[in-house]
């Protein structure tokens, strides 16, 4: 786990204790920000990243603001009426070990490669497994120079992965691989999306952001996604 981006490594730690504090029956069905606080920092290594709330409240921000924040805790909502101080609840999820509700967790998992669950199909007749992966190949598709290639295999150390859209553009001939993650309710699916992401750091790739060629999006709203979209296919030009 210490592979993984530092905001992931935190931003999972804070889950394991929101949870812990949640399954505690002494605990009110919805607290503030200053409760998680109080309740984290018992945490050394996040007593460490955050040794005062002001810091705490500023990396909630900071990762609600790129859409990640509900990936890890998705039961909280937001006041952001004041600019300066958004105020934060975070909230009993009722669901949690009751056995029943939406089945969102399966026992195949999207970060392994079926065929026979590629079922969404383009508008050049490219089958997909979801209609997210299908939005960003149309996407691709209406851009020049470019040669999409999806579920391409790459293998390290003969350890085979298989990435959601490897990218070529002719022009630049500079190659991309771009990682989608949409079904992220499931802790079972975020722990795989973790241990993915740590794969690729952990053999040498790195995201765009760091001077890479590694591309990964995590959807949690329309709007966000769209932006990410547009975001990284003007990094790819």
């Amino acid at each position: 786990m210490d592979s993984l981006p530092p905001e992931i490594i935190a931003l999972k730690r804070i889950k394991d204790m929101l949870d812990k504090l949640m399954s505690d029956r002494a605990t009110p069905v919805e607290i503030r920000s200053n409760a998680l606080y109080e309740c984290i920092i018992r945490d050394g290594q996040l007593r460490k990243r955050f040794p005062i709330q002001r810091m705490f409240n500023q990396f909630l921000r900071q990762q609600h603001s790129k859409s990640v924040l509900k990936q890890f805790l998705p039961n909280y909502r937001v006041d952001t009426s004041d600019h300066l101080h958004y105020q934060w609840f975070f909230y009993r999820d009722t669901n949690i070990n009751s056995g029943t509700g939406n089945g969102i967790e399966t026992s195949d998992s999207k970060l392994t490669y079926k065929a026979n669950e590629l079922k969404v199909v383009s508008s050049d007749g490219k089958k997909f497994r979801s209609n997210h992966e299908k939005e960003i190949y149309e996407r691709l598709l209406k851009c020049d120079y470019l040669t999409i290639d999806y579920e391409f295999p790459i293998s390290k150390h003969g350890e085979k992965k298989f990435v959601d859209f490897k990218i070529l553009n002719r022009v630049t001939q500079k190659t991309y691989y771009w990682e989608h993650f949409g079904m992220t309710h499931s802790d079972k699916y975020m722990d795989e999306m973790t241990e993915k992401l740590a794969w690729y750091r952990n053999n040498g790739y790195k995201t765009v952001e760091n001077g890479g060629n590694l591309i990964f999006t995590v959807y949690s709203n329309s709007n966000a996604f769209q932006s990410d979209i547009d975001k990284y296919i003007a990094v790819i030009f």
